[in-house]
């Protein structure tokens, strides 16, 4: 099962409800917004300038067509489920094992980038603590296992806090945003409108890009997981998809246009252009606003990663593609063997790389597992004619297959050497550990 998915569940299922779709849309709002549009204007501008702002629209678009995908293979089964469930389904085990074992990786990826990005965006508030970056992030990732270990889960309260933090303050920005991008064309900000880096081209610049803005959106897959439990889920889950994933495709598009409109290339020489370009509009206070919204932000993603990644590896060992000890858990009903491998696994990964390195990585591993459940559209629809969806895509195969193809660029195009072989390397370990353990 699907971790978002498992404790996402286990609250509704105390509480006896079932999100209504201004429910749902926020469920996916909180599931998306988090550190990347603080962290990544700077990489996003640096290769296109100005035209940045195209491949934040090209990703928008990307993400629902991938996001829908999801929508439509979660309703072929009664427990809400995930990646590796849907191609374990429709490809067989083997598929299923290295799409289960790497998405199980990938959320290592992304807690160590979240904690790396605590780090870096509490040394931009705190500059005293210039050095501390590694040290800060293991110290956050340590205390958090401990937490997990007692058996503490994050309340619907502390939730729903954490998701008006995010907002308040992106939703200020916003808000001035638009009355300032008409200044940063009058002061030339915009243009040229392509500024293109040396020895770059339009393609692989656009691609490289699109890789860096997807990582914001990271979090769409837990959009159509809440399928099971939302009233009148065929009318609701398209809504709430579109949504969700519009609204964030707005402010996202927004924050980084009244970014461009104060700074210009100025977002090249700072480590906090968000949090500079607000207080360009409002004072010097408007920093502080961004600076404690986005450490709020980022300290809910980690608090969460936290408790979801260790219950995606017991929820695998569960599901019997993992040994069994993944799952065992103390007297607190905590998964303790999964909360130590899930700490231990996500220090080592903070010592190897830096946010950005960790955010690229991160992006290609999640491809393994949006790949192949888009493609699990196709497959499962053979597989299994007649089954009654809450939920179908329209046009036959071309949705499916314009988000695989789409996929493949940005990561033949966006993705560094380093982190492509890493892939190659990943689900290369990932066929041993299967034949490994699954000798007769």
């Amino acid at each position: 099962m699907s971790i978002k998915a498992e404790i996402e569940e286990s609250s509704i299922q105390n509480e006896d409800v079932k999100f209504s779709l201004n429910g749902a849309t926020l469920y996916g709002i909180n599931a998306v917004i988090g550190s990347g549009i603080f962290l990544l204007p700077q990489t996003i501008y640096r290769d296109l300038g100005p035209a940045s702002l195209l491949a934040m629209v090209f990703d928008a678009i990307l993400i629902l067509l991938l996001a829908v995908c999801f929508a439509e293979v979660s309703g072929y089964f009664n427990k809400n489920g995930g990646a590796f469930q849907y191609s374990k389904a429709a490809f067989g085990d083997f598929v299923g094992f290295n799409v289960g074992l790497l998405g199980w990786f990938v959320t290592l990826i992304s807690w160590s980038a979240m904690a790396a990005g605590f780090s870096k965006l509490l040394i931009v508030a705190f500059p005293t603590l210039e050095g501390k970056n590694t040290i800060i992030s293991i110290c956050l990732v340590i205390a958090l296992s401990i937490i997990n270990s007692l058996g503490i889960k994050t309340s619907k309260i502390f939730t729903i806090s954490i998701t008006i933090a995010k907002l308040i303050p992106i939703v200020a920005f916003t808000c001035c945003s638009l009355f300032f991008i008409k200044h940063g064309i009058s002061k030339g900000n915009f243009t040229p409108f392509l500024q293109l880096s040396p020895g770059m081209t339009v393609s692989k610049a656009m691609a490289g890009t699109s890789l860096t803005v997807f990582y914001a959106f990271i979090g769409f897959e837990a959009l159509p997981i809440v399928a099971g439990e939302m009233r009148n889920a065929k009318k609701n889950v398209p809504k709430a998809i579109i949504g969700s994933i519009s609204i964030v495709s707005i402010l996202y598009f927004v924050i980084i246009a009244g970014t461009i409109a104060m700074l210009g290339v100025g977002i090249l020489e700072t480590d906090a252009p968000v949090q500079d370009a607000f207080a360009e509009m409002i004072g010097p206070f408007g920093k502080w606003v961004i600076s404690i919204g986005a450490l709020i932000s980022i300290l809910g993603l980690n608090v969460g990663d936290s408790m979801m990644i260790p219950r995606y590896g017991a929820a695998i060992s569960d599901e019997g593609l993992l040994p069994t000890i993944i799952s065992k858990k103390n007297n607190k009903g905590a998964p303790i063997i999964a909360i130590a491998v899930s700490g231990v696994l996500t220090s080592l990964l903070l010592l190897s790389g830096s946010f950005e390195q960790l955010a690229e990585l991160s992006v290609v591993f999640r491809f393994i597992q949006y790949i192949p459940s888009a493609l699990a559209v196709i497959f499962l629809r053979k597989k299994n004619p007649n089954t009654n969806l809450t939920f179908k895509l329209p046009f036959g195969p071309l949705i499916p297959i314009i988000a695989i193809l789409v996929s493949i660029w940005m990561l033949a195009f966006g993705a560094s050497t380093i982190s492509l072989l890493a892939g190659v390397i990943g689900i290369i370990v990932a066929s041993i550990f299967y034949f490994i353990l699954n000798k007769h």
